[in-house]
C-alpha cells in the first residue's frame, strides 16, 4: 500500500500483554503505513495527543481517568483523531456516553475484537486517496499513480539537494 506519510496511532491499555500483542498485530498487517506509539495509561498518552495524531485505541479501564474522560480530552486537543475503545466493559451505557463522546467505534474484548479494528485502519490509511479519486474525479488507480508520481518527484528532490555524489 502507498503512503506518502504514515499515520499516527496510539495503543492505550494499562495490560503490556494487549499492547504488544496488539501493536505487533497491526504492524504485521500495515508496517510502515503506521507509527505506533503505546502508553499504559491515560495521562501519558494526552500528554502527546496533539493535531498529528490520527488514530487511538483506547481502553476504558484505566488507572486514574476512565477511558470515557481520556477520549474527551482527546478530541478537545484534536476532534479529527479517530478513537476506537477497546474494553472489557460491557455496559451498553458505557458505549453509549463513548459515542455521545466522538468515539468511532466501541469493541468488547473477545476473540475478534483485534480483526475488527483493521477496517477502521485500513479505511483511514486509504482514505486520502479516495478523497483524491472523489474530488478530482479519477479513478483510484489514477489516484494512486499520481500520489506515486509526486512521492518519487519528492524523493528525487531530497537527493538531489543532500546527496553528496550529486553536487
Amino acid at each position: 500500500m502507498m503512503n506518502a506519510q504514515a499515520m499516527n496511532l496510539f495503543i492505550v491499555d494499562d495490560n503490556k500483554l494487549t499492547v504488544n500483542g496488539l501493536k505487533q498485530y497491526l504492524y504485521n498487517r500495515f508496517g510502515r503505513d503506521l507509527n505506533i506509539s503505546t502508553f499504559y495509561s491515560g495521562e501519558s498518552c494526552l500528554e502527546k495527543v496533539d493535531q498529528n495524531t490520527n488514530f487511538v485505541i483506547l481502553d476504558y479501564f484505566l488507572k486514574g481517568k476512565n477511558g470515557n474522560e481520556i477520549l474527551k480530552s482527546i478530541k478537545k486537543i484534536n476532534p479529527k483523531t479517530e478513537v476506537i475503545m477497546l474494553s472489557s466493559n460491557e455496559d451498553v451505557g458505557v458505549a453509549i456516553e463513548s459515542f455521545r463522546e466522538g468515539a468511532t467505534d466501541y469493541l468488547v474484548k473477545n476473540g475478534d475484537a483485534w480483526r475488527k479494528i483493521i477496517p477502521h485502519v485500513h479505511k483511514a490509511i486509504v482514505g486520502p486517496i479516495r478523497r483524491m479519486a472523489k474530488e478530482y474525479r479519477l479513478s483510484t488507480f489514477t489516484s494512486i499513480l499520481f500520489g506515486l508520481f509526486v512521492l518519487i518527484g519528492i524523493i528525487v528532490v531530497i537527493v538531489l539537494k543532500f546527496h553528496p555524489a550529486v553536487k
